[in-house]
């Protein structure tokens, strides 16, 4: 196994926390909307652009990867 496939994999790892990570936000995100009131729809917005932000970077960073990986052969 190679330093590519050994970056491939932990990326994968990552992506799986990421994944795991952005559901929580978003579970919070959602419950501080429901039960909130005024202020916790601005706490909302917060979980859920956060979790949504660090959702799109991880599976950004994952995409480039594979693209490098697939077109840059060492």
């Amino acid at each position: 196994m190679g330093l590519n496939e050994t970056g491939l994999s932990l990326l994968q790892f990552f992506q799986g926390l990421a994944v795991i990570a952005a559901a929580i936000a978003f579970a919070i995100g959602g419950f501080y909307f429901i039960f909130g009131g005024d202020r916790g729809r601005s706490k909302a917005v917060g979980w859920l652009v956060g979790g949504a932000i660090g959702l799109i970077i991880v599976m950004g960073a994952f995409t480039l990867a594979e693209m490098v990986d697939q077109n840059i052969k060492f």
